[in-house]
């Protein structure tokens, strides 16, 4: 009797240890589960910024070869494909074999570029954003490419970029659009850092490489997204040869504030919103408080709701006299 009562016992003390250790292991859980959260969402923003830094030591490369920032789009009327900077960077971007194998005579969805352009290259990719994305491209050869066949539709899965330049801006007509001279609502339309079909010298930029922006943040195409909610309809080009959001295709956008549901668009008013509440023309990424931009300097800077969205249009445009200082955004 009295080695079942002692048997009894130690049982009983072995659930309790049992319960005790659990909890402990809940506890350590739930204390250490946000830490590594935290430094993986950290992680994801560092590798963001180090990816437009590549992009911006490319630019810079490719600005001192060639005496211009790359074409943010091409094959419009000057004998090369359709395509965008980012098929100009690859040999800076330490993709050799890619760049040889890319016929910047050929659009960038023809059967002769299919295999680069369906490439998934992480520098354009922001890890933070949503994973397993690319873009279906349906298009007719364009008018002035090498390849002959202009009837015959090609098909690509073409691998997106999170990061894009400017071809305008979407100013609104009254209150601090007013400031940025805003005759009409696409303002500076060959006004920024890159150009189409150009190589565009910086000695064009004019308000100072500090103060212009290069390349934004503008993740998560196909998809929209919209003050952080994924709306139902995705890629509203869809798949025209002009679609953006492939870092082969044409790479860049008119950029502008919004409503600050992100649908709404930009009133003039302090509600306005050019980061994180739309990935079509704002700035958008999926890090908390902000997004990045890539400056004509090469350096990066993370932005959130202090930039307004004058400033935003003043740091788009390279020639409208405002200098800014960092502390402006």
């Amino acid at each position: 009797m009295r080695v079942i009562q002692s048997l009894q016992r130690r049982a009983g003390f072995a659930r309790t240890d049992l319960t005790v250790a659990i909890g402990l292991v809940v506890l350590g859980t739930g204390l250490f589960l946000p830490k590594l959260q935290a430094k993986r969402t950290d992680a994801a923003k560092i590798q963001c910024q180090e990816n437009l830094r590549k992009i911006g030591q490319a630019s810079l490369e490719f600005e001192k070869a060639q005496g211009g920032f790359p074409p943010r789009r091409a094959g419009f009327n000057d004998g090369s494909g359709y395509g965008g900077w980012g098929s100009y960077l690859l040999p800076h971007l330490g993709e050799t074999e890619l760049a040889k194998k890319y016929n910047l005579k050929l659009d960038f969805f023809d059967p002769g570029n299919k295999v680069v352009s369906e490439t998934q290259l992480k520098t354009f990719l922001c890890p933070a954003a949503p994973t397993k994305r690319s873009i279906m491209i349906q298009a007719q050869s364009s008018a002035k490419t090498d390849n002959p066949d202009k009837d015959s539709v090609w098909t690509i899965n073409a691998g997106v970029s999170d990061y894009i330049t400017s071809n305008g801006i979407l100013a609104p007509r009254t209150g601090y659009g007013m400031n940025a001279n805003a005759t009409d609502q696409m303002l500076g339309n060959q006004r920024q850092a890159m150009a189409d079909n150009v190589f565009t010298p910086i000695s064009k930029i004019t308000d100072g490489l500090s103060c212009t922006i290069l390349v934004i943040e503008q993740a998560g195409r196909p998809e929209v997204w919209r003050a952080g909610k994924k709306q139902e309809v995705n890629n509203q080009f869809g798949a025209a040869a002009n679609a953006r959001g492939t870092w082969a295709g044409w790479g860049s956008i008119a950029f502008g504030p919004s409503g600050p549901d992100g649908i709404a668009p930009a009133k003039g008013d302090v509600t306005d919103c050019s980061v994180n509440c739309n990935n079509w023309f704002g700035i958008y990424g999926f890090h908390e408080a902000g997004a990045n931009i890539l400056l004509c300097d090469g350096s990066v800077r993370f932005v959130g709701k202090k930039l307004d969205p004058l400033t935003f249009i003043y740091l788009t445009l390279r020639d409208d006299g405002h200098l800014l200082s960092p502390t402006d955004y």
